[in-house]
């Protein structure tokens, strides 16, 4: 007689076991680690539109000569840009169709011509803003994507104050995720009320995801880090400490002020956590002060080759604003790097033993909230610190040592006056840390790291998007156009901070504040606000000082960047060590 045989599982049942096992681990927060390739990186993309299919690809190529000479009369005529742009946002409203395709191939590299000709963008995206706001009529209002730029400081600062209805949206397109970008990062949550370091405890309706994410993410990685304020403080010894010397060249260096930036975010936000949190083999607590001056203490510094990639966060920046159109038109070359950089953060996270902060951020999240796997949550994290910490205080050090030197780096000529006699390093050496957190601070008013940022409306709003006159068919003449809620809205940092009806002569570089006593009369001019009101850093605030004191300016902007205070040290502690011989041990 034969022995019975078990029946095999169904697919399904299997299926429904491993799901359940998920949700356990999620909810119990003891999800798996898991792998960046397989459970982030190979994930299917989403948000795409018809008119980015790869059968819209095909078509693009075929028609490529007929596409680049459309972009050209595009980038050189203003109305034919603006007709672009209307036929643009008829296909938005009509859910870009694969039928309107065709406007989007010519509209793209419009685009990409227009920031690159001398005669518009000239490779600044000041420029490209102003050409476009001024092919607009210079109202209040432009198009350009999939949405609605406003850029004046009353409408920017409103924005930045209130709730907003963000979306998986970056540069006034829909962003390419999860392979460009990761699915759910801050950036792309909405928030309402006020933040979580303003407000602790604000009503049951307002926790949202963005407000849950940016609770934990404070207290892990920037108020609630064990000795981050001291490390904040002792940037600049730690520079010395690994051999950085002054040399005034390595200003135009942008590879080596990139590699500095690095090595700094890595020590202040991660070397509390770094190989499991202890001194070598004595056990003892590597975030405590008392203990940096022990034998076995070495701060976490990477080598050579770890920091040649990570300075990819600064020199990938081009590619957060190409649209899936454009990145499958280059056959997902650039997102492909991206990719290859994700990756390499998460093993420089292995390799350095720093996995703890994100599973205990993931564990301490609403059930809801956490992600399936660790690395996902840490791929979603190190991204920001990527983008925004390393890439963003990359461009503001470079700037900063352009302006030293009386030269105006990416945005170009024209569009900064200094004052007669100005002399940047003079001016740095004599003043004290408050001096030259000024002279940072007005860098980036002039020069912001990251120039716009993207929302939407969160109801039905009409305006009046062309505020010229001759303009057949593109954009509804001077007539109001009605947008419905949910229409992509960017708010335009760079041209904000520039507007005459807030700063007196806004193209002055003009680091005036307190501490700048010493500063030449030619800097003391009339402003209607002072240097901490520029919008830089998705806010205005006060206080520099190291430390979670109360800021009322800072408390009344939600998505103020948590890390404002980590780029400026950051970058003050850099130049202190490049040109000051004796550079000072904390601010």
């Amino acid at each position: 007689m034969s022995k019975p045989t078990s029946a095999k599982p169904s697919e399904a049942y299997m299926a429904r076991k491993r799901n359940a096992a998920k949700v356990n681990a999620v909810t119990t927060g003891e999800a798996p680690w898991g792998n960046i390739e397989t459970n982030v990186l190979s994930k299917p993309p989403e948000n795409v539109s018809a008119d980015a299919s790869w059968a819209s690809v095909i078509g693009m190529w075929l028609l490529l000569p007929l596409n680049i000479l459309q972009a050209i009369f595009g980038a050189l005529l203003p109305i034919v840009y603006r007709n672009y742009s209307w036929w643009a946002a008829q296909s938005v409203g009509c859910g870009r169709p694969f039928l309107l395709a065709w406007t989007w191939w010519r509209y793209v590299l419009t685009g990409l011509l227009a920031l690159i000709l001398p005669c518009t963008g000239g490779g600044s995206r000041l420029r490209l803003f102003r050409w476009e706001w001024a092919a607009f009529g210079k109202g209040e209002y432009w198009y350009h994507g999939e949405g609605v730029w406003a850029w004046t400081y009353a409408m920017v600062d409103a924005i930045q104050k209130g709730s907003q209805a963000r979306k998986a949206a970056f540069g006034c397109i829909a962003a390419a995720i999860p392979d460009l970008f990761p699915k759910g990062i801050l950036i792309f949550l909405p928030n309402s009320g006020k933040s979580p370091e303003a407000e602790a405890s604000p009503a049951a309706e307002e926790k949202n995801e963005w407000w849950w994410m940016r609770q934990e993410f404070h207290k892990i990685f920037f108020a609630g880090n064990p000795g981050y304020y001291e490390r904040l403080q002792n940037i600049g010894p730690y520079l010395k400490k690994n051999g950085v010397v002054p040399d005034r060249s390595k200003l135009d260096d942008k590879e080596y002020l990139n590699g500095l930036v690095v090595q700094c975010v890595m020590y202040v936000i991660f070397d509390a956590y770094a190989e499991g949190g202890t001194i070598g083999s004595t056990g003892l607590d590597r975030s405590v002060p008392a203990n940096w001056d022990h034998a076995e203490y070495e701060p976490i510094w990477l080598s050579p080759d770890e920091v040649s990639q990570m300075v990819n966060w600064r020199g990938y920046a081009a590619y957060w604003v190409l649209p899936r159109l454009l990145q499958r038109f280059l056959f997902n070359f650039l997102i492909g790097r991206v990719k290859g950089l994700r990756k390499d953060s998460a093993d420089l996270v292995d390799k350095h033993r720093l996995r703890a902060p994100f599973e205990k951020m993931n564990s301490q999240l609403p059930v809801q909230y956490r992600s399936e796997y660790g690395v996902e949550l840490m791929d979603k994290v190190f991204f920001i610190f990527g983008f925004a910490g390393i890439g963003g205080t990359s461009a503001g050090v470079e700037s900063t040592g352009q302006f030293l030197q009386g030269k105006t780096g990416e945005i170009g000529d024209g569009l900064v006056t200094f004052p007669p006699g100005y002399d940047g390093f003079a001016m740095w050496k004599d003043g004290d840390s408050s001096t030259r957190h000024n002279f940072i601070r007005e860098v980036c008013r002039l020069d912001p790291p990251v120039t716009s940022a993207t929302t939407s409306f969160v109801a039905e709003k009409t305006i009046l998007l062309y505020n010229g006159v001759g303009c057949p068919n593109a954009c509804g003449g001077n007539k109001e156009t009605t947008f419905p809620k949910g229409t992509l809205n960017q708010y335009t940092l760079s041209m904000a901070n520039r507007d005459p009806t807030t700063f007196a002569e806004p193209q002055t570089f003009n680091p005036t504040g307190p501490g700048a006593a010493r500063a030449p009369r030619a800097f003391r001019l009339a402003r209607r606000l002072p240097p901490g009101h520029a919008l830089t850093w998705n806010g205005a605030f006060k206080s520099t000082a190291p430390g979670p004191e109360p800021d009322a300016l800072a408390a009344q902007y939600p998505r103020i960047c948590p890390g404002r205070k980590l780029s400026i040290y950051i970058i003050e502690a850099i130049i202190n060590a490049l040109i000051l011989e004796d550079a000072p041990t904390a601010p």
